[in-house]
């Protein structure tokens, strides 16, 4: 399956994507955090 290659621009909405949450594990999708405040942090992993 390709994806989409697109680099945002400040003011562009963030697509919607789900991760697991680092605490519990539980899968979140970024829309269900609509409204409240967040920091997405894309870190280059090195460990």
């Amino acid at each position: 399956m390709a994806r989409e290659s697109k680099v945002l621009k400040v003011g562009d909405r963030a697509p919607e994507f789900r991760l697991p949450d680092a605490l519990t594990g539980k899968e979140v999708a970024l829309g269900d955090l609509l409204g409240r405040p967040l920091l997405i942090y894309f870190g280059r992993g090195t460990w």
